[in-house]
């Protein structure tokens, strides 16, 4: 990844940066994979992006603490913090297609509209292209539908300074998230975990697929930033599952 600012104090998101290769996706009631075959080396929707401000007295964000990637199985399901149940929802929470309009996440100060995300030419996932707002990936379910929705937003960048999830590492068990559809409807998700992954052994088919019975939630962004090297080497994901539905 190449600092676009050289000694600047920060970079510019980065749209040239290792994201997910999905191999396409399906959507059953057990399973839900997207981008079984990803070569996965993704800074989360701040890919590749330096800490503004980072050496020079700046703080860097949140962190969660490490954790290795699990194995990756043939039945990915979100985490659970031990002693913490998941909202289990009835068959009334899942709601059909929709494309999802707003994000609010009021622990972390987080209210943004969203962008829909595609894939680049070469098959990368396109990263938000306004740090202060995030991004949800159209070849995933649209929130509140069975599977993993997954939407991505840059820790920071050289223009904003802290962007739209700088606090997502801070983001603690039972958060709720939640997010304004098109349809009038809201999905409001529980967090489950939030995880530090590295950017060489992301779990990509436990955060691009599921095989619960419950919807589910992926927020992706950028974390562990390495002053040496100015850029992240991790990623921080929050895994959430569907609560309540209103509208």
């Amino acid at each position: 990844m190449t600092d676009r600012t050289g000694s600047g104090t920060g970079r510019e998101p980065d749209r040239e940066a290792a994201a997910p290769r999905p191999a396409g996706g399906g959507s059953t009631r057990r399973r839900t994979v997207i981008g079984l075959t990803a070569a996965l080396a993704l800074a989360g929707a701040g890919a590749a992006v330096a800490l503004t401000g980072t050496p020079g007295g700046g703080t860097p964000p949140p962190q969660p603490p490490a954790v290795a990637a699990p194995a990756t199985t043939a039945h990915p399901t979100s985490p659970q913090p031990p002693g913490t149940a998941a909202p289990h929802p009835t068959a009334a929470h899942v709601l059909p297609a929709s494309l999802p309009v707003s994000l609010d996440i009021p622990a972390i100060g987080v209210h943004t509209t969203l962008l829909s995300l595609g894939r680049n030419a070469d098959g990368t996932v396109e990263v938000p292209w306004q740090p202060l707002q995030a991004g949800w990936y159209n070849n995933s379910p649209t929130p509140g539908q069975l599977g993993a929705s997954v939407i991505l937003g840059h820790v920071d960048s050289h223009e904003t300074g802290p962007a739209v999830f700088y606090r997502l590492g801070a983001l603690t068990a039972g958060a709720r998230i939640s997010v304004t559809r098109a349809d009038g409807t809201t999905a409001t998700f529980a967090t489950n975990a939030v995880r530090a992954f590295p950017k060489d052994d992301f779990p990509t088919l436990d955060i691009y697929s599921t095989t619960d019975d419950r919807p589910q939630l992926r927020l992706i962004t950028c974390g562990n930033w390495d002053p040496e090297s100015r850029s992240y080497l991790g990623n921080i994901v929050a895994f959430a599952t569907l609560a309540d539905t209103t509208g």
